[in-house]
């Protein structure tokens, strides 16, 4: 998870980014902006600032080659916050976090390869965690390895995920998605699955 609080005038405006890129916007404790988002994206919102109603814009983008997050904010088309990073929240520095982190940066420059490998060793650390397998799962997708990319999905579920939407939506499963046995995969909860072999 990564958090950010900014100010403007007198209106607190918070930014939350989980690792599946999904990009909260809050304020005043109501979420006036949700979007996907893996190389940024726009928030257009409203706000209410002493009876009259206010423009924002929130701007996510990658600011380097290391994935950092960047935000920028518009109040009614002024810049008032330029290139702010998006901080890491309160997770864990484990070796596994620090690998799980790299593998995702890989995977969002499709360095295909590096992301299988470091991810792997991810796994090997923190057998419990459903991200890397999720992560897994589209690195598989990626180099349309059904087999493996179900079975990945399969272990993400049985070790705990919860957001069962990032597999309908996440553009890095796209290829699981298509094969005619997703269907059935899905109904079973992601518990089972069988692939025909096509050679």
């Amino acid at each position: 998870m990564q958090y950010i609080k900014l100010k403007s005038e007198q209106t607190i405006i918070e930014l939350h980014n989980n690792w599946l890129g999904e990009e909260t916007v809050i304020v005043g404790g109501q979420i006036v902006s949700k979007k996907s988002s893996v190389y940024g994206t726009n928030h257009h919102f409203i706000v209410k600032e002493n009876g009259s109603s206010v423009n924002y814009l929130l701007t996510t983008k990658i600011l380097d080659n290391l994935m950092t997050v960047g935000v920028d904010l518009f109040r009614n088309g002024k810049l008032i916050h330029e290139n702010v990073k998006l901080p890491y929240g309160s997770k864990s520095k484990s070796p596994a976090h620090e690998l799980k982190t790299k593998g995702l940066s890989f995977l969002k420059n499709f360095d295909i390869p590096e992301a299988l490998e470091v991810l792997l060793k991810a796994q090997e650390l923190d057998p419990e965690d459903p991200e890397v397998y999720f992560h897994l799962a589209c690195v598989y997708s990626n180099i349309e390895d059904v087999n493996k990319g179900y079975a990945y999905l399969k272990k993400a579920v049985e070790a705990g995920l919860t957001n069962h939407e990032s597999l309908l939506n996440h553009d890095m499963l796209a290829f699981l998605r298509i094969q005619n046995e997703f269907e059935k995969f899905q109904k079973s909860g992601y518990k089972s699955y069988k692939i025909k072999n096509k050679r």
